[in-house]
């Protein structure tokens, strides 16, 4: 059975850093010769600041790569808060020796992003998002959120998370939403992390379970980085970051 990698948050946008667009190449161009299918939980293109269409138009090769995996039925991608056009909210599926996968972006499950303020947000982004007066803001209240409660506001958005997982009566949960990577042994809750600051952060489905993965924009061309593997009694890998760009 072909690979499923799962990736989330790259939120390219025509100001993106050209390190960005790179990598989002390499990893589909390294996802396609691998012969696996790719999904893309939400975020992709920030569509909530930059306006439909135009994030894409600024990265024309990587919507190009995604089409051709689109073409062969090996690409799938789930809506996120930035990227509301697109039509599934989640993907199920079966892997053998796991179970039942639920693969979702998360939003809705962060309580702030749910509350009448983030849905306020929201709206005022997606009718003013291209002022750069309104990105800072965004971006400044963000920072402030996660430099005071980011460890609360993660535990939170987990604990949410696996309710769903539980209620749907899932194996496991791939998330994304929160740009923090983790995956841990007989944890139900897992994240594929984020496209942050040189470094694109992706969860592999394989034939030995779940595990994260990394490129880096320095080591383009190389084998992916394994970041971390499930390992009888490992402790959480958990990759958190505070100088993220609004979710």
């Amino acid at each position: 059975m072909s690979e499923i990698w799962i990736a989330s948050d790259w939120h390219l946008a025509p100001g993106s850093p050209a390190a960005h667009g790179r990598l989002a190449l390499a990893f589909l161009t390294a996802a396609h010769a691998a012969g696996a299918r790719v999904i893309l939980n939400g975020d992709v293109f920030d569509d909530l600041f930059a306006g439909p269409g135009r994030s894409q138009a600024a990265h024309p090769a990587v919507l190009a790569a995604m089409e051709a995996l689109s073409a062969e039925r090996r690409l799938a991608r789930t809506r996120g808060n930035h990227d509301p056009e697109v039509s599934d909210a989640q993907v199920e599926l079966d892997w053998p020796g796991l179970g039942r996968v639920l693969v979702a972006h998360g939003h809705a499950a962060d309580p702030v992003n749910a509350s009448p303020v983030g849905r306020l947000g929201d709206a005022i982004s997606r009718r003013f998002g291209r002022l750069g007066v309104v990105r800072g803001a965004a971006w400044l209240a963000e920072s402030v959120a996660r430099a005071v409660a980011q460890d609360y506001m993660i535990a939170t958005f987990r604990r949410r998370c696996l309710a769903l997982v539980e209620r749907g009566g899932y194996a496991l949960g791939v998330f994304g939403h929160v740009h923090s990577a983790h995956l841990a042994r007989d944890d139900r809750y897992a994240n594929a992390g984020a496209l942050l600051d040189g470094v694109l952060e992706y969860l592999v489905l394989g034939a030995s379970g779940p595990r994260l993965e990394s490129l880096r924009d320095a080591s383009i061309g190389a084998a992916p980085a394994a970041r971390a593997v499930v390992i009888p009694d490992q402790p959480s890998r958990s990759a958190g970051r505070e100088d993220l760009p609004p979710r």
